[in-house]
């Protein structure tokens, strides 16, 4: 991963990685990235993520919704450009945990905090002990 971060000038220690071609559908009329294609991107990332702690999306099983975002557009992104998504886990309580976001062309151009609560019925429901362990062991995530 350390190519790949000298590649796209990426700051810090993130836990995953993943190349990515801006698309048509991304952007506006300009072909700039359009604001809200940010947060779809890591969209994919957030469920990948789910999976791999050894979870399911399902109505009837606990997953993440996401409570609050906060975004910050620090240099603006087109049409055909390739990026680097970049994602961490820097904490976790009871039933919630945080994602950093963040997209790299030379250096960052984006970054976003996401706050994700486990929720199942409808109400929010402790994190299941495997995915704690693993955001914990394997991600990094400070519990507080």
């Amino acid at each position: 991963m350390a190519s790949l971060a000298e590649e796209f000038g990426v700051e810090g220690e993130w836990s995953v990685m993943v190349r990515h071609r801006i698309r048509w559908a991304e952007c506006d009329l300009y072909g700039h990235v359009n604001h809200t294609a940010y947060l779809v991107m890591f969209e994919d990332l957030r469920v990948d993520h789910w999976r791999s702690l050894g979870q399911v999306l399902r109505a009837d099983a606990p997953g993440p919704v996401v409570a609050k975002l906060e975004a910050r557009y620090v240099r603006a992104l087109g049409f055909q450009d390739e990026v680097l998504l970049t994602m961490r886990v820097p904490g976790l309580r009871n039933t919630s945990f945080t994602h950093d976001y963040a997209v790299w062309k030379g250096g960052l151009c984006f970054e976003c905090k996401a706050l994700l609560v486990c929720v199942q019925d409808g109400a929010s429901t402790p994190i299941p002990p495997e995915a704690r362990r693993l955001m914990i062991e394997r991600d990094g995530a400070k519990p507080a």
